[in-house]
């Protein structure tokens, strides 16, 4: 499997026929295989996750599906390709590929939207879309509270799942709690490899992320993201 990072908390993960794409929002993309199935994901409207223009832009496509987050209202009339939306919670089976059907989980989110959890031949990825350990440093004790609580009661539904590569938030936004999530999601997850996202261009914290001693069990699964466009083999 071949994973591309484009930008921000889009990504690309691409097996010998079918091809995901995960939250496009901008950047360029590589070239897209026409012989292989698409699937265009976006995890709720956030502009940061969600561009329009993806009905556009892919339309030459001979064999693409939208999954959306059931949020996203913005669908062209007269869309010919199959658009599907999903809450929280569900399950679904798409037509795969050589190696039979691909299947669609979802959990839901501590902001908007869904999470995804993608299996087709043997390899399942995770997208965390804005599932994440949102700890503000002026939320008030009730907030943290709330928050610590609804974060850790989605990622849970994950136990026993191998994940084989995992798209998590690193926001440098949250200034010193920036790196809480992230960790508590490698702890309870089954992930063979992570890829930080949503660092708003701050590669630097990948490896300063890293250099902590929070880290020490599992820092040689986290990928070295430096700049958009960057292709790993997992």
């Amino acid at each position: 499997m071949r994973i591309t990072y484009i930008r921000h908390s889009a990504f690309l993960a691409e097996w010998e026929d079918i091809v995901c794409l995960f939250d496009y929002a901008e950047g360029e993309l590589p070239e897209i295989d026409r012989d292989k199935r698409l699937c265009v994901f976006a995890s709720h409207h956030h502009s940061d996750h969600f561009n329009p223009e993806i009905f556009t832009r892919f339309a030459d496509h001979p064999r693409h599906t939208f999954i959306l987050s059931d949020d996203i209202r913005t669908v062209p009339a007269g869309e010919k390709a199959p658009v599907v939306r999903t809450g929280p919670d569900c399950r679904r089976i798409f037509p795969g590929g050589k190696r039979g059907a691909m299947s669609v989980s979802t959990i839901g989110s501590t902001d908007c939207g869904v999470a995804f959890v993608v299996n087709y031949a043997g390899k399942t990825v995770y997208h965390a879309g804005d599932l994440h350990w949102w700890a503000w440093p002026d939320d008030t004790p009730e907030e943290e509270r709330d928050m610590k609580n609804r974060y850790f009661a989605e990622i849970a539904k994950l136990n026993g799942v191998r994940l084989d590569a995992a798209f998590l938030p690193l926001d440098p936004r949250l200034g010193a709690n920036y790196w809480m999530g992230f960790d508590a999601m490698m702890r309870s997850a089954d992930i063979r490899k992570a890829f930080p996202m949503h660092m708003w261009e701050k590669y630097e914290y990948i490896p300063k992320f890293k250099a902590m001693s929070v880290t020490e069990a599992y820092r040689d699964r986290i990928a070295d993201i430096t700049a958009p466009n960057q292709t790993f083999t997992i």
